[in-house]
């Protein structure tokens, strides 16, 4: 191989490339040695230089070094132990990053990544030294966001002596996904990777959870129910004790919320459980999650009586977050986006539905659930969910299912359904408009009510 340093003094950067390129890795640690120590002195002279060409051959210096890292931790320890090597990044990662280009910069950060590969010593002196610049790039949401998180995530792994505490990591990667949730994008890989790790190989996450501030913990259960949801995770679910922590959670809390006339719907210990209520109604018709739940009857009875409750503010005389919305005008204004409620951005939306949703899935071939809904009054409850509302979509299509869930292969619950006898025209406020009037197309082409003279 040519002289690298003559060259690059004389500036012929084109006869250093063509000779970078040309360079095949020794594979024995004594040749690695020297290769490894010109490789980093070329990268030296070359990345804060002006002069054409420089910088493309300190890029190529960086990929060498991270191609030899896949050789093995003895490669990466050679690489590592160069003079000056660590000092010398940690000053571009964190001290110069209003001078050197930022393409020189995360591709040093990765070759920081490939040398902390199942390699504990060197993620502890690696991760030891970059860890707030770590931190800071995933929260920024820059271009070294992904790799920050690769080599925060390797340290984790291996459990690395860096100073990182796990709830440090996970309110860091939480904001992350804050702010690309907000930007309407996917987090970068190595973010989602790091929390599906944590969700569904590990128990560790609970102790963090505790000391997670409340708003980033509402959007780790977001991130939970959007999980359960992807058809492609469905091979590794969440981890039995996470999920069973949830569980037992919800149970709980939603002993308490709703029981008291001065209750505060909006506040944080209501929007808890009714995120861990989507979470559990979603879960409830996916497998593994929905054998285990068929078979916790507290929480089909916690169910039951949560929607009785419901149903008892939605029916109170005064309008609320939980009343019914019947009327024709007020579900095309709602479709139309003209309704100032604003529904589906209230706390409630939607919650009734996945309350009979849960039951449906769970009364499914369990009989100890179906005599229990019946015995409880939970039947009669579902019976009433049977009627169009705009507040919770779907909810006479997922009323429907429960009773057939009920019945199927039940004589008792058919014999219920049949004893029931007709008193009246049940009030309804749909059917009353649908016989005032007809629906028609306006000239706006918005639908309207034509009233009968």
């Amino acid at each position: 191989m040519i002289d690298l340093k003559k060259n690059i003094a004389e500036k012929n950067f084109d006869h250093v490339l063509e000779a970078l390129n040309g360079l095949n890795i020794s594979k024995s640690n004594d040749d690695f040695r020297s290769e490894a120590t010109s490789l980093f002195e070329s990268f030296l002279a070359c990345y804060d230089s002006t002069e054409d060409g420089a910088s493309t051959v300190a890029l190529r210096c960086l990929g060498l070094l991270q191609r030899s890292c896949a050789q093995g931790e003895s490669f990466q320890n050679i690489i590592i132990t160069r003079d000056g090597f660590l000092e010398r990044f940690r000053a571009i990662l964190v001290q110069e990053k209003e001078t050197v280009p930022e393409n020189i910069r995360l591709s040093s950060l990765k070759l920081m990544a490939n040398l902390c590969v199942q390699n504990k010593p060197n993620q502890d002196k690696i991760i030891g030294q970059l860890l707030e610049s770590l931190l800071d790039n995933i929260v920024t949401n820059g271009a070294m966001a992904n790799a920050s998180a690769m080599l925060l995530y390797n340290g984790f792994l291996y459990k690395s002596n860096n100073g990182a505490s796990l709830s440090t990591l996970l309110a860091t990667l939480m904001t992350n996904v804050e702010a690309n949730l907000t930007l309407q994008q996917e987090p970068p890989e190595f973010v989602t990777i790091f929390l599906e790790y944590l969700l569904c190989e590990s128990n560790e996450i609970l102790a963090a959870l505790g000391e997670l501030e409340f708003s980033k913990k509402m959007l780790l259960y977001r991130f939970m129910i959007e999980y359960v949801r992807q058809e492609d995770r469905r091979t590794r679910p969440i981890h039995p004790d996470n999920f069973k922590h949830l569980l037992s959670e919800f149970k709980k809390q939603s002993d308490e919320v709703l029981k008291t006339e001065n209750v505060k719907l909006d506040g944080p210990a209501t929007e808890e459980v009714f995120t861990l209520l989507v979470f559990l109604s979603d879960a409830s018709c996916i497998e593994p999650y929905a054998s285990f739940l068929r078979h916790d009857g507290a929480l089909f009875l916690n169910l039951g009586c949560l929607l009785r409750q419901m149903q008892l503010l939605g029916s109170s005389g005064t309008e609320n977050i939980f009343t019914p919305v019947q009327k024709i005008e007020e579900i095309l204004k709602i479709r139309q986006g003209t309704d100032e409620q604003n529904i589906e951005g209230e706390i409630s939306y939607s919650l009734r539905s996945a309350v009979v949703k849960a039951i449906a899935n769970m009364s499914y071939k369990s009989k100890k659930n179906q005599q229990m809904a019946r015995e409880m009054d939970i039947m009669s409850a579902i019976l009433n969910c049977t009627t169009l509302d705009a507040r919770n979509p779907l909810i006479k299509e997922w009323s429907i299912l429960a009773i057939h869930n009920l019945c199927d292969d039940n004589p008792e619950n058919q014999q219920f359904i049949a004893g029931l006898t007709k008193l009246a025209m049940a009030e309804n406020s749909l059917l009353k408009e649908c016989n005032a009037g007809t629906i028609r197309i306006g000239a706006d082409s918005k639908p309207y009510i034509s009233r009968k003279k």
